[in-house]
């Protein structure tokens, strides 16, 4: 039973959560790189009906198993009446950051062996958590990672239950759960290193060399298979190929390099260490110096076990790998706070004074510059004084005044305000982190609610493709086709989605044999393949690169 308290945190939690996570999942297009090609596999499972295989603007896309795609594809059947069809898709963004948030307190709360939420040391390390720029900022993005990194939690929850022998029916259930959100959100990687920290384990501690502990965890691994096997077997029977595709390529391929030359994200050496200090600030730093500091207790302590060796594990697999991305340390970033958060009580009291002085005014001065800015586009900024940030945010675009989202807005910005009268009894570490965080999110928040359209307009591929759908009226047949040379994973689904025009990918820049069109995605406009002629060309504000350029025949009968 919840306590009265308990009941009340809760409810704080959750309005933190719709202040935190609902500006910017909701309110734009699709963004590349990874939002467009995963809404093109979204809308392709919507209009065939086929879950089977991700498909991307025509063209089978293995990269990553199909469970973010399901989630999202029962979300656009459900909310795209009252959704635009892409925001109903990044509703499954929503329940997985919700899931993952929420998996975070019980991790937190496990570790701790706290006896209920009133812990200050749970919401600590949910301050350090919520603080990452790398989760703040993908924890609302439209791609498998969110399904990955709340499939990691729920999995890291059981674990640190089985260890410690608690709860063990329930503890085996989410280790079960995570295990088949993991590996159908995204490959073998992390449910690999879940389950090595699982069996590590019986090395250190004695417990975990016993049928009791044993029982369970081969009858959650057992269960997770039952979930897991049908896509992959399926796949392997239907379309071999593809499966090879998936399997040997993306995620063995992708690992020792092979395949690293034709998919991409090739391995720099530096790239996790830096993701360690920047993407998972900062949760990367703390974990890193509590570790050196006590990396015998770390391993020995049967709280701190999971926590500490998923993510060393993790990190050392991923610079080892031939191809890296700073978004692939996401799973590991909840653990890396819940254990560099206790660091935080042992700093000095007046150091922790001085930064909560400097977040302060670090994120209050920020606000004014953010309110700055969107009354001055509001109001037409006619002196020119946003010039500096047209290439971010090019000036064409006209903000409309919106009620509801000016006092969310003021909402927010009020309870940034009112922040010491909240945090005043807090100790110092806590009032610190809590400074920080909602500091950041305030800036988000506020941000994504003003000036999201603005974003979108920046970074959405809407107004190119509607434009290109405007200049094809009249001349673009209901038998006709499009070719396309270099067209990208993001600008195609895009092109269908806004212009209804489904691309015939081709390896050569000349002309096509069976379409009248030919799009091209290219830095510079080139001369016009013989027999046709220039049509069109178009990009997104302000980018200079990537120019998107399309060619009509000029010979035959409709020529």
């Amino acid at each position: 039973m919840l306590q009265r308290k308990d009941g009340k945190i809760l409810l704080l939690f959750m309005g933190f959560l719709i202040i935190y996570l609902l500006p910017g999942i909701y309110g734009h297009t699709p963004w590349k790189q990874d939002e467009n090609y995963t809404f093109g596999v979204i809308q392709a499972m919507h209009e065939t009906g086929n879950w089977l295989v991700p498909v991307n603007a025509g063209e089978p896309f293995m990269e990553k198993p199909p469970l973010y795609y399901w989630a999202a594809t029962l979300m656009v059947h459900l909310f795209s009446g009252v959704l635009p069809m892409h925001d109903a898709a990044r509703t499954a963004t929503l329940l997985f950051s919700v899931i993952n948030f929420s998996f975070f307190i019980l991790l937190a709360r496990r570790v701790f062996r706290s006896e209920s939420l009133t812990d200050y040391r749970i919401w600590l390390a949910f301050a350090v958590y919520i603080s990452a720029p790398g989760i703040l900022r993908h924890s609302h993005d439209m791609f498998s990672d969110t399904a990955l990194t709340a499939g990691a939690t729920v999995a890291l929850y059981g674990i640190v239950g089985l260890i410690r022998q608690e709860k063990l029916a329930a503890s085996a259930l989410w280790l079960c759960v995570g295990t088949v959100v993991t590996l159908l959100s995204k490959g073998v990687f992390i449910p690999g290193v879940l389950w090595i920290t699982l069996f590590l384990s019986a090395l250190f501690f004695a417990q975990c060399r016993t049928k009791a502990f044993w029982y369970p965890v081969i009858l959650a691994g057992s269960i997770a298979l039952v979930f897991i096997l049908p896509w992959p077997v399926l796949l392997y029977i239907k379309h071999p190929d593809l499966f090879i595709a998936w399997f040997w390529e993306n995620n063995v391929g992708r690992f020792l390099g092979f395949s690293v030359a034709k998919l991409g994200a090739k391995a720099i050496p530096t790239r996790v260490p830096e993701a360690i200090m920047l993407f998972a600030l900062p949760s990367g730093i703390l974990a890193t110096l509590y570790f050196l500091r006590h990396p015998v207790k770390c391993l020995k302590n049967q709280d701190e076990f999971a926590i500490t060796l998923f993510p060393l594990l993790g990190i050392i697999i991923l610079q080892m790998s031939a191809t890296s991305r700073a978004l692939y340390l996401m799973p590991f970033v909840a653990p890396m706070a819940i254990l560099g958060s206790q660091l935080l009580p042992t700093i000095k009291e007046k150091t922790l004074r001085y930064f909560s002085y400097f977040s302060a005014v670090l994120w209050s001065a920020l606000l004014v510059v953010l309110w700055g800015i969107y009354l001055l586009k509001l109001s037409g900024d006619k002196r020119g004084w946003l010039a500096p940030l047209e290439r971010w945010l090019p000036a064409g675009y006209e903000i409309h005044f919106s009620w509801p989202l000016f006092l969310f807005a003021l909402a927010i910005t009020a309870l940034w305000l009112c922040r010491a009268r909240l945090s005043g009894s807090l100790n110092p570490a806590f009032r610190a982190a809590l400074s920080w965080g909602l500091g950041v999110t305030t800036i988000w928040s506020v941000a994504f609610t003003l000036m999201v359209g603005w974003f979108d307009y920046s970074k959405g591929y809407e107004g190119v493709f509607t434009d290109l759908k405007s200049h094809l009226v009249g001349l673009y047949q209901a038998n006709d086709c499009m070719a396309s040379y270099r067209l990208g994973e993001s600008e195609a689904p895009m092109l269908y989605y806004f212009a209804g025009i489904l691309h015939r990918p081709q390896k050569t820049f000349s002309k096509p044999e069976n379409c009248r069109w030919l799009i091209v995605l290219g830095d510079k406009l080139q001369p016009a393949p013989e027999g046709m002629a220039f049509f069109w060309e178009d990009n997104r504000p302000g980018e200079k690169r990537n120019n998107l350029m399309v060619y009509r025949e000029v010979s035959g009968s409709n020529g």
